[in-house]
């Protein structure tokens, strides 16, 4: 209870709510009710427990629980569509997170969102391109499907594991959700969108063309967005090309693997990275324009490189970037426009021998700031008028130009480099290292607050120890 107090009383400063006890301690509105233990006024009396909904003033906890704490939903009437699922265990309304939660409906993970399934075209890779791709007689092909579609049905549901598909051109507004279903094949282009089109993409497990610059899903033209989900990208070559002003975002998915390298491509166009794995992969490989943001991505790799951009602007935060072999470089950005920076991230090298891999290539054009370089190198920040600000860097470093930073033994940034786990340890430099000012940045890699405490100076790398 004491807890669930403090949660109450921040609702209410949040409210802007002012006031003093009557004298005989008797209340009208919560208003009155100033002591943080007790801010609710029931039946006159200030107290801990709320009574009624009107208690609970806070936006998102409008709902009195059986306990009297304000909630935000005991059950799932208590949810909006637009999150529709009630978290038992948070006691707050969320997106869903698969078909299972919607009542026989079909969920869209990007969107968090439960769509019945009247409003659904279904395909199957037994089905038969005839009548109108309901759940019950699935269609055969998503052209077919998306046909039938129109403009009444939004979203193109795949059921079973595999659909056997060759290229397919996208247009228009529509969802492609699979069942973790497997399309395409290697040496030719799955998904092709093209403007005009808003397309996401999610629940597909695909391969990449083993060469040449034949991508796995291409987006390209203004006015083409695309939101690419929870996909899994294997083989040889480029899993994703975004060009001609195209805007992509790819969230939550896995591109390549440590047996294969692979590229996901950027020219002339905006690409976001969140919360991806990518192994062996390249984030824009090549000397081209592109607005690139990249988030909470782990980066695994042996070759040369992570991200690489020249031209355009850079905005890198949050990222783990894993180098099993220290002598390859990996991130390189130059000749970028105002606003890149690279913030927050820790890039790391497994090897056991010092190397002269570089973590880091760049120019005076970009901020550079409260990351950690544990790359095991004689110079890892390389390039001309390149510095970094606020950093922790390992002892092998020759060098650590700049204000604010810091050298130490490698192994006595982490929780234990040895078995990969890249938490901050209990005696690092990297806790409160940050550089201040740098609070825009509220989450770390894990999704858990940054600064933590609030109102303290955040750590360096991309872990925020608790």
């Amino acid at each position: 209870m004491r807890v669930i107090c403090f949660v109450l009383v921040l609702g209410a400063v949040a409210c802007g709510s002012v006031g003093e006890r009557p004298p005989d301690g008797r209340c009208a509105t919560a208003v009155e009710c100033t002591d943080p233990a007790a801010p609710f006024c029931v039946d006159s009396e200030c107290s801990a427990s709320c009574s009624v909904a009107a208690d609970c003033v806070e936006a998102d906890r409008g709902v009195c629980a059986a306990d009297g704490a304000c909630v935000g939903c005991e059950v799932a009437s208590d949810c909006g569509s637009e999150a529709p699922i009630c978290d038992d265990s948070a006691r707050a309304c969320r997106g869903c997170a698969a078909d299972a939660e919607c009542g026989g409906g079909v969920c869209i993970e990007a969107e968090g969102a439960c769509v019945a399934d009247a409003d659904v075209a279904f395909v199957a890779d037994l089905g038969s391109d005839t009548g109108a791709c309901t759940r019950a007689t699935p269609c055969a092909t998503l052209t077919f499907a998306i046909t039938q579609a129109g403009t009444a049905r939004r979203v193109i549901h795949v059921l079973g594991g595999t659909l056997n598909t060759g290229s397919v051109t996208l247009g228009g507004d529509y969802v492609l959700d699979g069942e973790d279903t497997t399309i395409g094949s290697a040496g030719a282009t799955t998904l092709t969108i093209r403007a005009p089109a808003n397309i996401t993409v999610e629940g597909f497990r695909l391969v990449a063309p083993t060469a040449g610059t034949t991508p796995a899903i291409s987006v390209s033209g203004f006015g083409a967005v695309g939101i690419l989900h929870d996909l899994q990208i294997t083989g040889t070559g480029l899993a994703v090309t975004v060009t001609n002003s195209a805007e992509v975002t790819l969230a939550r998915s896995h591109i390549g693997s440590l047996a294969t390298t692979s590229t996901v491509q950027c020219t002339n166009a905006k690409l976001r990275v969140d919360q991806c794995v990518l192994e062996q992969t390249i984030v824009n490989d090549g000397n081209t324009q592109c607005e690139a943001t990249v988030t909470r991505n782990r980066f695994e790799s042996s070759r040369d490189g992570s991200v690489q951009l020249t031209g355009g602007q850079l905005v890198m935060e949050n990222n783990l970037v894993i180098h099993r072999d220290g002598f390859n470089d990996s991130i390189l950005a130059v000749n970028l426009r105002p606003g890149s920076t690279i913030r927050f991230n820790t890039i790391v090298n497994t090897t056991a021998l010092p190397s002269d891999g570089a973590a880091l290539s760049c120019d005076n054009a970009i901020e550079v700031t409260s990351n950690i370089f544990a790359y095991n190198s004689g110079h890892p920040i390389t390039g001309l008028g390149c510095a970094t600000r606020f950093s922790v860097f390992d002892d092998q470093s020759t060098t650590a130009a700049g204000t604010g930073n810091q050298l130490t033994g490698i192994d006595q940034i982490f929780v234990n480099r040895g078995t990969g786990d890249y938490h901050l340890s209990a005696s690092s430099v990297a806790r409160a290292g940050a550089e201040p000012g740098q609070n825009m940045v509220k989450i770390d890699f894990d999704g858990q607050p940054r600064p933590s405490p609030s109102d303290t100076t955040a750590d360096s790398g991309a872990f925020e120890a608790p």
